[in-house]
């Protein structure tokens, strides 16, 4: 059947090869472009100097491509290489953008240890070849400057959020400190750290006052025995001054009959008050009691000189105080009624000083007794304010240790920033820039050929196969219904004249092999157009 239609066929088939070759000649060509970028790691070991930008390198890219393909930066591109020109007349702007999102691509390649990325391929789909070369370089180079870009963003964004909380928390460590202070001034002398202090304070004052205490001891003691002599001294002046009364009584002269000498009362206390005077001050409490008994004395003696007659003859003078004392009775005071009263004012005055001393004594017993009393209850609150010490401490430690921690964070995306800024970090470097495609990828011209001859040749057979089926004819035993019987069979007979077979088969065997020859060159031409 597909024999008696095989010129049908065949005109089917070259006519399919024909428009396949036409038609694949006529398809626009596509090129394609790529550009290599490596992912160049840090410069600098992470041990000395740690990144701030950080994460996964995909995570990254896909971030910086949202960031490129973006319809601002597209149109741009576009309009710089006026690409899709034929496009533009009936696409709107969204589709333009689509469709160049389509034509590019970005292919990422791993390492083969540790699969991590070490680059990445940026390519791009195209009509012109040169063309396609330039906007791919254009995308890498707006891959790794938006690489550099963000990269620097991040680790001054970094460096603006750690100076943040590096205030706050400097604010907060202030305040603790404030706390601190204020507590310290507060409780000061009941602080913890001051213990040892006030254990030592302790033990003096406790030392101190065992001094005073022994001392006051021995002032009341020696205050006891003063008063004791005193009262000694002026039993003793109370019979000397009886004993003289009685003498003067009994006689007017002048000198006694165991030839001493009488003074009057002014002179004993002349010489008593120049006595005191080497001692004490004209405002010593004895030496004005003296000085206004000595005024009387010698207001007394003036009165009585005044009031005695004079007596005839010579008078005996008194070599000191040149006053008649045959005339007058002078008061007389023995020298041991004079050092009576001087040692019993000698006993007054080491009685009062023993007052004041025993005085001072208790008031600095008293004084040390409370200071004892407040240091031992400073003692006894240092367990509560160290109570209250160790939360106030702790959380000054937190703030302190807060700030520190931010402080070295900073000062470390500091030196990471500036890593950045000096290209030290991890970085792309497009190592294989794209170049001008001198091939199309698109469309495959041999395979679209090939494709469209078995196409007409599939159709031919076919339509040479359904226009038999019609015909209802049988052609061959095969064709035959069951059960029916062959009475014989005529075999195909070959003539041949001379050796050379018939002229049917010969043009039917020139006829197949023209064809194949045909198709076969047709192809080959094909294919090299492509």
């Amino acid at each position: 059947m597909l024999w008696k239609r095989k010129w049908l066929i065949t005109t089917l088939w070259l006519t399919g090869s024909l428009l396949s070759i036409f038609v694949v000649r006529l398809l626009p060509s596509v090129y394609t472009a790529e550009a290599v970028v490596l992912v160049d790691s840090q410069k600098i070991p992470e041990n000395f100097v740690s990144p701030t930008v950080s994460g996964d390198i995909l995570a990254r890219l896909a971030l910086i491509s949202q960031n490129i393909m973006t319809s601002t930066r597209l149109l741009d591109i576009i309009n710089t290489f006026n690409l899709y020109q034929n496009e533009r007349k009936h696409l709107t702007r969204e589709e333009l953008l689509h469709k160049m999102r389509q034509d590019i691509s970005v292919d990422f390649e791993k390492s083969w240890t540790g699969g991590k990325m070490q680059s990445f391929r940026l390519g791009y789909l195209g009509r012109d070849a040169k063309t396609v070369a330039e906007v791919a370089n254009r995308l890498a180079g707006l891959y790794v400057a938006e690489n550099v870009r963000a990269r620097e963003d991040q680790a001054e964004g970094t460096v603006d959020f750690l100076r943040q909380q590096l205030q706050e928390a400097k604010k907060s460590l202030d305040e603790q400190e404030q706390k601190v202070a204020e507590f310290k001034r507060q409780r000061n002398g009941t602080l913890p750290e001051q213990q040892s202090s006030l254990l030592g304070t302790l033990s003096s004052l406790s030392v101190e006052l065992q001094g005073v205490q022994t001392s006051v001891d021995r002032a009341q003691e020696n205050e006891l025995s003063l008063k004791a002599a005193l009262s000694a001294a002026e039993s003793s002046e109370a019979s000397l001054r009886a004993s003289l009364q009685r003498e003067s009584k009994g006689s007017s002269s002048i000198v006694t009959d165991s030839g001493r000498v009488l003074k009057t009362k002014s002179e004993v206390l002349n010489e008593q008050l120049r006595a005191l005077r080497l001692k004490y001050t004209a405002d010593y409490p004895e030496v004005q009691a003296l000085q206004r008994e000595l005024s009387e004395a010698t207001q007394e003696e003036s009165e009585e000189s005044a009031a005695a007659p004079p007596v005839g003859g010579s008078r005996p003078a008194n070599s000191r105080s040149g006053t008649d004392v045959s005339n007058q009775r002078p008061t007389i005071v023995l020298p041991e009624l004079i050092q009576s009263r001087e040692r019993i004012a000698t006993l007054r005055a080491q009685i009062e000083i023993a007052k004041h001393q025993i005085d001072s004594l208790e008031k600095q017993h008293e004084g040390l007794a409370a200071a004892i009393s407040d240091c031992r209850a400073r003692i006894n609150q240092l367990p509560l304010v160290e109570q209250e010490m160790t939360g106030i401490k702790r959380n000054y430690e937190e703030s302190a240790n807060n700030y520190n921690s931010l402080l070295q964070k900073k000062l470390a995306a500091g030196v990471a920033t500036d890593m950045e800024h000096s290209q030290k970090s991890e970085r792309f470097t497009v190592i294989d820039p794209a170049r001008t495609p001198q091939k199309p990828v698109k469309p495959n011209r041999p395979v679209l050929a090939i494709v469209g001859s078995l196409a007409g040749l599939v159709v031919g057979l076919l339509l040479g196969f359904a226009l038999e089926y019609r015909k209802q004819t049988f052609l061959g035993e095969w064709e035959l219904p069951e059960g029916i019987v062959v009475l014989g069979r005529v075999p195909l007979i070959q003539m041949t004249i001379g050796g050379v077979k018939t002229a049917q088969n010969i043009s039917t065997r020139l006829v197949v092999w023209g064809f194949a020859l045909m198709h076969t060159v047709l192809l080959i031409w094909s294919s090299r157009e492509a």
